[in-house]
């Protein structure tokens, strides 16, 4: 008796990790989704912080509306919260039920900060947009003309914050990672030629980098000169509109890679890991005081500041050691367990 509740204990269990494994997914594919219709009917700058938002677009006739259509239906419902915070105040700025005054626009461009937030970093995972037509069904992002259900917030029975969770459409898998000793014998960060101009087109990974996770258009000059951007560091919430106050952070850094495997590697195929654009996980924008903190530090010594990145960082190392098929170490593969199991 006591052998078959332990049995019928574990199999629910499972079935509960598999459900909030499940309601994760979907909450990532969702917000990602609302984001994008965000910054469809209000302009990128919708989802900026530190810049121009949804403030400057306050009692604009139809935004409401729009949002309501366009971002709404598909959030999850914590991120759904401040969207509607943010279409009640702008409806009832374009009706003129309410005056614009400096306390509701705070409140307005309070609601705004929280859902770029979200935006960010949903945004820095490099998922495959759910708005491509060809892709939105094999990512199950609901269609708001259909039945919604549940929000899988409303029923994820692991009890975590909408922002913690493994980032959808990954398919690194722990069981992947092979466990080897490091051998730091012979770095060299020379030996990963970087940052390269690949393209061709005169910006350089670094800068590519930049323009590509500013959250605000930006002006690229002669000499691949860049203003004009807004950033935020999805590690410690830090947001700069001056491009050196960032640095482009190789998740796995350097070092690490050169522990785990790279030290076997070509010449060519450390450059290419150097300046992977090629997913967008490999190389993010941030502050470059949290950039230093972490050094070359795995995730067993080191997490981002920001704890609700903590697990879409987790899953995004996971991803960039499988796609190279670097191995971990015995504290790094133990906390990364640990971690996964939490999230």
């Amino acid at each position: 008796m006591r052998l078959r509740r332990a049995i019928t204990s574990a199999v629910i269990a499972a079935a509960m990790l598999s459900a909030a494994g499940c309601a994760v997914i979907d909450r990532d594919l969702r917000d990602l989704r609302a984001c994008e219709g965000l910054a469809y009917v209000a302009g990128p700058s919708s989802a900026s912080l530190g810049g121009p938002g949804l403030t400057d677009h306050a009692g604009t006739p139809g935004l409401a509306a729009n949002i309501r259509a366009e971002a709404l239906p598909y959030a999850s419902a914590r991120l759904g919260r401040d969207l509607h915070t943010v279409v009640r105040l702008t409806e009832n700025l374009e009706k003129g039920a309410v005056v614009p005054s400096p306390a509701l626009l705070r409140q307005l461009q309070i609601a705004n900060d929280k859902v770029s937030v979200r935006c960010a970093q949903v945004n820095a995972l490099g998922l495959p947009s759910p708005m491509d037509p060809t892709s939105s069904n094999s990512l199950g992002v609901t269609d708001p003309a259909s039945p919604t259900g549940s929000d899988p917030d409303d029923s994820d029975p692991s009890g975590q914050d909408a922002n913690q969770g493994q980032s959808a459409g990954l398919t690194g898998s722990l069981d992947a990672l092979r466990l080897e000793p490091e051998q730091r014998s012979g770095y060299d960060r020379d030996l990963f030629a970087h940052w390269i101009d690949a393209s061709g087109n005169g910006c350089d990974a670094r800068r590519e980098v930049l323009i590509r996770d500013s959250l605000t258009p930006v002006t690229v000059g002669e000499g691949c000169h860049i203003s004009g951007g807004t950033w935020f560091s999805v590690y410690d919430g830090f947001t700069s509109t001056d491009p050196g106050d960032f640095d482009i952070d190789h998740l796995v850094p350097l070092a690490e890679a050169w522990d785990s495997g790279a030290h076997s590697w070509s010449d060519q195929r450390r450059e290419d890991f150097a300046n992977d654009m090629t997913f967008r996980g490999s190389l993010l924008g941030v502050s470059a005081a949290v950039n230093r903190s972490k050094s070359d530090q795995d995730p067993a010594d080191w997490l981002p500041p920001n704890e609700t990145f903590h697990c879409d960082y987790v899953a995004l190392w996971i991803e960039v050691k499988t796609i190279w098929d670097l191995s971990v170490d015995d504290a790094e593969l133990t906390a990364l367990e640990g971690l996964s199991a939490w999230c």
